[in-house]
């Protein structure tokens, strides 16, 4: 089944579901995978091999971002089928929480995972950006033994939704969901203000693509 596919099933299976609200404060979201079919080298990995990730450890976190627990992952079953398709590869699942402020302000994730046995690595930030709508700024490199490979794309985001980045090595799918606080009051929410649901928001013809997978 293509990649295409497989979020499909799952988008329609309702695991992707969520309610948008005004907030300020967001959950992000990604995988970081491989595409097996593209390599150049012959080599084969087995389809349930997960290349080790131990960036939590050498990665710091700027200010502002929270890492949250594995248990909280929203993305399971997306990082499963891909697995299990045998066409690629898991190399990062990333749970974190942050503020969205404007292009001068925001605060970029840095995400990196160890090559290890595999001799992969994966290095780079992804940038969350709050201004009339949400992007997500991804700029992340795979190093091979023998070449490196970079995925930079910047996509408008809506709360909720799926989004695909893609590179004929690697790929990222990532979403982002508004954040409640247990103290969140309806007045606090009705001033925050959403971007991504604004009224208007199919006629800014300036946007990125909405980064539907394909």
């Amino acid at each position: 089944m293509t990649l295409t596919g497989l979020l499909c099933v799952l988008a329609a299976l309702g695991c992707l579901g969520t309610r948008a609200v005004a907030a300020t404060r967001y959950d992000v979201e990604v995988i970081v995978f491989r595409n097996l079919a593209a390599s150049d080298d012959g080599e084969q990995w087995p389809a349930n091999t997960i290349v080790p990730d131990d960036g939590y450890t050498h990665t710091p976190l700027q200010e502002g971002l929270e890492n949250l627990p594995d248990s909280q992952f929203a993305l399971n079953g997306v990082a499963g089928a891909l697995q299990r398709s045998g066409a690629y590869q898991v190399l990062a699942h990333r749970l974190w929480r942050q503020s969205a402020y404007d292009r001068r302000s925001a605060i970029p994730y840095l995400l990196h995972t160890s090559p290890g046995s595999s001799g992969r690595e994966v290095d780079g930030s992804i940038t969350l950006i709050r201004e009339r709508y949400l992007h997500l700024v991804v700029d992340l490199t795979l190093t091979s033994p023998d070449a490196l490979y970079r995925l930079d794309e910047t996509r408008r985001m809506r709360s909720g939704e799926l989004h695909y980045f893609d590179n004929p090595r690697f790929g990222v799918i990532a979403r982002v969901t508004p954040y409640e606080s247990d103290e969140s009051t309806p007045e606090d929410e009705a001033g925050a203000g959403e971007p991504t649901t604004a009224p208007d928001e199919d006629e800014d013809t300036t946007a990125e693509p909405a980064g539907e997978p394909h």
